[in-house]
């Protein structure tokens, strides 16, 4: 009885095989299929999101670029300014304390030129009175001041008096004199020292205003550097959110894609027996992206491509790489209308984005039409995303490619 139980098991298991294998891929088309409806909205404001992101490449990098030249012509000028400032408050330090220093000077000055005009007011006097007094004596004759003496000590008494009147009056005359040339110089000195203080002070002014023309100057450019730079700040927090809602969008890719890796796996097969072991272009184009990791024309970021992708006008033929079978035809979060050809040994190929899918299944040759280039699901223009895999997992196609 056992042994027939287990004859029976053997007999089964094949059936048992099939039958887990159809769930497997029952499973997997459930996973990639979307509803066609729900899908295309879905993608349609993920495209719209990229669309606007494109739009703002050009727009932001020039406005980046514009505000870091900005930013550097300003600050130029503030150091040149600031520079500029140091020196005339340099120079106007000095002239203050010149100024401040002449206007000391001149004020004593002005004090000597008092007391020297009090003194020739005072020798004035004198020597008016004494012009004055020789006037009512009359004209003095020497000769008979000597001749009336009354013998020789009256005569000696006369030549001393007579002596003492000349150098008196000389005296007077010498200080009249001195007292005068005193006041001249010193009103001299005055008027020079004033007009240097007026120059002084009118360069202190110019200097006090320039020096208030260039703080305004820096005022001025520090706000605009501030101004700028929250300018720039604003653009890179957008460009920032962009690159996270992109990194986001990326990862929901790369998640599927490892989820289609193990889908892949799970329906592939001997690949019909018809690979050839060499693969054909799969479109007529030119190679607009290569494979793996790459700098993001945008942001700048690496980000992982993983296949190729081939720029063709919308409806170019695309065609099988090599003989296989086609396992999965029909529409695919982000690839949108999506062709994958199994041929045999773990390989397999991924055709995206078509407009239209030609072969929905069976066995397929070398370079036969399955399909035609378009721009649906995660795309921006018509183009072929062309992926092979081995095991599910990508690599890079032109290791594959003639």
């Amino acid at each position: 009885m056992e042994a027939r139980g287990r004859t029976l098991i053997r007999r089964l298991m094949p059936l048992l095989l099939a039958v887990g294998l159809m769930a497997v891929a029952f499973g997997a088309l459930a996973f990639l299929e979307a509803q066609p409806a729900g899908g295309a909205k879905s993608l349609e404001e993920l495209q719209r999101l990229i669309e606007q992101a494109e739009q703002k490449k050009s727009g932001l990098s020039k406005k980046i670029a514009d505000l870091d030249q900005r930013l550097s012509a300003i600050e130029s000028k503030l150091a040149t300014l600031g520079e500029k400032i140091e020196v005339v408050s340099a120079r106007l330090e000095k002239q203050q304390a010149k100024y401040e220093q002449l206007h000391a000077e001149l004020q004593e000055k002005q004090r000597e030129l008092k007391r020297a005009e009090i003194e020739l007011a005072w020798q004035q006097k004198v020597f008016d009175a004494r012009v004055v007094e020789a006037y009512k004596m009359g004209e003095l004759d020497y000769l008979d001041v000597l001749v009336d003496a009354n013998g020789f000590d009256d005569l000696v008494t006369r030549l001393e008096f007579l002596r003492r009147l000349v150098e008196s009056d000389d005296d007077l005359v010498g200080d009249l004199t001195a007292a005068r040339n005193t006041v001249k110089t010193q009103k001299h000195e005055v008027l020079v020292d004033t007009r240097e203080a007026r120059a002084i002070r009118d360069e202190l002014k110019d200097r006090t205003d320039e020096l208030q023309t260039l703080e305004a100057e820096q005022l001025a450019a520090e706000s605009a550097v501030k101004a700028d730079r929250r300018a720039k700040n604003e653009a890179l927090g957008d460009v920032e959110s962009d690159i996270r809602a992109w990194e986001a969008q990326e990862a929901q890719l790369a998640s599927e894609s490892q989820g289609l890796a193990g889908v892949i796996v799970g329906m592939q097969g001997d690949g019909d027996g018809r690979a050839t072991g060499s693969m054909t272009w799969p479109c007529s184009g030119t190679l607009s992206s290569p494979f793996g990791w790459r700098i993001h024309p945008i942001f700048g970021v690496r980000k992982m491509h993983m296949g190729i992708d081939i720029g063709a006008g919308y409806g170019t033929p695309i065609k099988a790489a090599d003989g296989g079978r086609v396992i999965y035809a029909s529409w695919m979060s982000g690839y949108g209308n999506t062709s994958i050809v199994d041929h045999g040994g773990g390989i397999s190929t991924l055709y995206a984005h078509q407009s239209q899918i030609a072969i929905s299944g069976g066995p397929v040759s070398r370079g036969q039409v399955i399909g035609y280039v378009g721009s649906t699901g995660y795309s921006t223009g018509p183009h072929l995303h062309f992926e092979v895999r081995v095991n599910g997992n990508p690599v890079d196609p032109m290791g594959y490619l003639n």
